[in-house]
């Protein structure tokens, strides 16, 4: 009998510990398209990653985790920051960048920009812990026995922090918008953790639809 509640006690941790480990970057793909017409292995192979964040340690996370996930599936891929700088975009005519750009060798670019962080509240209703299998029958003791290690817990309120993302790929000569792709990212444990969250969901679905 005790190890068997031990045994269900056991799986219990590991199912939180591992809820843990997930939490930890969760970033999923809520939505993603490609242009119309895209033809069949027409991959992009040599990209220009921009994020468009303030920060500059922020900026340089983001585009390097993306740059190491593309480069793990063969794209030649750069980091923006060291190549543009970080003021690249005042004063800049909108309609030449794309040109610029393609000038210094880049066939596309990958745009990731924040655009929108959210927290929510929620409500966990409390109960009682016990082992739901274990028959009790017989004997008072036999009921004191398996029921004594029931614990209660109390409800608690969490918040979720929520961070939402864009990703578009360009071509940059002639420009026109490749792929498109929205990400959700739920409470990353640091800055590593969720921008190697973000990169991996979007370079991920970059191959399943077929753009690199």
């Amino acid at each position: 009998m005790i190890a068997r509640i031990t045994a269900l006690l056991v799986t219990l941790v590991s199912a939180v510990l591992l809820s843990a480990c997930v939490t930890s970057h969760n970033t999923d793909v809520t939505s993603s398209s490609r242009v119309k017409g895209h033809a069949p292995g027409d991959h992009v192979n040599k990209v220009l990653v921009i994020a468009l964040v303030d920060q500059p340690n922020i900026r340089t996370a983001v585009e390097e985790r993306l740059v190491a996930a593309l480069q793990e599936r063969k794209v030649e891929a750069t980091a923006s920051l060291p190549v543009l700088g970080a003021d690249y975009g005042k004063g800049k005519d909108r309609k030449e960048m794309a040109a610029d750009i393609a000038a210094r060798g880049y066939e596309s670019a990958l745009v990731v920009t924040l655009i929108d962080v959210k927290e929510e509240m929620h409500y966990t209703q409390g109960g009682m812990n016990y082992a739901p299998d274990i028959a009790v029958q017989g004997a008072m003791g036999q009921t004191f026995y398996v029921r004594q290690s029931a614990v209660y817990e109390p409800g608690y309120f969490s918040n979720d922090k929520k961070y939402f993302l864009e990703s578009n790929l360009y071509q940059l000569d002639p420009e026109k918008l490749l792929w498109s792709a929205k990400t959700t990212t739920v409470n990353p444990a640091d800055l590593e953790a969720g921008t190697t969250g973000v990169a991996k969901a979007v370079v991920d679905r970059m191959a399943k639809d077929d753009m690199i």
